[in-house]
């Protein structure tokens, strides 16, 4: 498996009634009769491993959605440090704030190849004023992010510091390839982790020499885990 060094994003116009995957997005529940209403183009985005799909505080023209692959939302702190609030997968919505707000509310980034669908701000206030589908699936997909929220920060904040390390394993697995999992530098670990940088990388290295993970073509990102293991691991001294 070998990942872009360069960030790149490309884009396209996007067919909804006849995408693949729109079982899983916004417009699932969409009839043919709605999708006359959209006037504006829906565009598709390809973004390679680390491509900025927005920053915080920039002013919001759409919603994303996550036809495959995964982004990490952070949020610059006060104090000039950034902290990654969760994970999105596919079939997740990027930007939901921009159904409410100007701008967003963090950054988005690309943790390997991304793709997704952008959607128009007058898109979404168009269906929502005149489809009750689309009304009832934003709210659907707020209250995933809040459940979704709640269960990260439980989940990866409590427990041994090898807990969290196999739970954030499991929780980075690729869609497609579920041994696979993907994580970011240390300094994003430590923070998501609650633990120093050392701390993390001693864990790592430790998990590799029990062959419970095992590093992709010699990269510090990308392993091939032991699915069993981990989640053995993530359920021993939970508190």
């Amino acid at each position: 498996m070998k990942f872009n060094q360069v960030p790149l994003v490309t884009r396209g116009v996007s067919d909804c009634g006849r995408c693949k995957a729109r079982e899983n997005s916004l417009f699932s529940d969409c009839t043919e009769e709605d999708f006359r209403l959209i006037q504006a183009p829906i565009e598709d985005f390809r973004f390679t491993p680390g491509a900025v799909i927005y920053k915080q505080g920039d002013k919001a023209n759409g919603l994303y959605s996550i036809r495959s692959g995964m982004v990490k939302l952070n949020r610059l702190n006060a104090d000039g440090t950034q902290r990654i609030l969760r994970i999105l997968r596919t079939g997740d919505i990027i930007g939901l704030e921009a159904s409410l707000s100007r701008h967003y509310e963090n950054d988005a980034i690309a943790i390997n190849t991304v793709t997704a669908c952008r959607i128009p701000i007058e898109v979404i206030e168009c269906l929502d004023r005149e489809s009750p589908r689309l009304r009832r699936k934003l709210m659907m997909k707020w209250h995933e992010t809040v459940l979704e929220a709640d269960q990260w920060f439980g989940e990866l904040t409590n427990g041994l510091a090898r807990v969290r390390m196999a739970r954030l394993l499991l929780k980075m697995r690729n869609s497609e390839e579920s041994d696979v999992s993907s994580l970011f530098s240390l300094e994003d670990i430590g923070s998501v982790l609650g633990m120093t940088i050392e701390t993390a990388s001693r864990i790592i290295n430790t998990l590799l020499r029990e062959g419970k993970i095992r590093r992709i073509n010699g990269g510090d990102r990308h392993y091939q885990i032991d699915i069993a293991a981990l989640e053995q691991e993530s359920q021993s001294s939970a508190l």
